[in-house]
């Protein structure tokens, strides 16, 4: 996959050139208030995958204590634009909005729902549904571990 994505306003631009761990919606509280809407929708890649602007159209700023998630938002608009998780920069996480894909056919379909106790509302269909923190932990950490080792094994 190789896009140039952006923010719902087109000032914030980044590109991403990588293949996606997973794609997966998330309901907990912390999406829910950082996105305003029930959930968030969002794909997930490995950071040098990642490519972003210089200059300071993505404002960072910390999530909690370590492991600390770096969260970007548009200067301009402020809506979530990526955010990133882990150090050093080969095995760090990115975490990145669906909606800022211009080709979204060109990603995975969620394989989960996750912290879905939190939900707003049910959700129908088919796709997992993990309740709590460590069901929804523990889901997106095998996805990473999976790739992981993957991309160890096809180097």
């Amino acid at each position: 996959m190789n896009q140039d994505c952006a923010c719902p306003c087109g000032a914030s631009h980044f590109t991403v050139a990588g293949d996606p761990i997973e794609r997966f919606i998330c309901h907990c509280m912390i999406c829910q208030k950082a996105y305003g809407k029930p959930f968030a929708d969002v794909t997930l890649f490995w950071a040098v995958s990642v490519a972003l602007p210089t200059g300071p159209s993505i404002r960072f700023r910390r999530h909690r204590a370590p492991p600390a998630m770096r969260r970007g938002s548009c200067a301009s608009c402020g809506s979530p634009v990526i955010n990133l998780l882990g150090a050093p920069r080969s095995f760090a996480l990115a975490f990145i909005p669906s909606q800022n894909f211009p080709q979204s056919a060109e990603l995975p379909q969620p394989s989960a729902h996750i912290f879905y106790d939190r939900r707003v509302a049910d959700i129908p269909g088919g796709v997992s549904k993990f309740y709590g923190y460590w069901a929804s932990e523990t889901h997106v950490t095998r996805a990473v571990l999976g790739a992981f080792f993957r991309q160890k094994r096809a180097a």
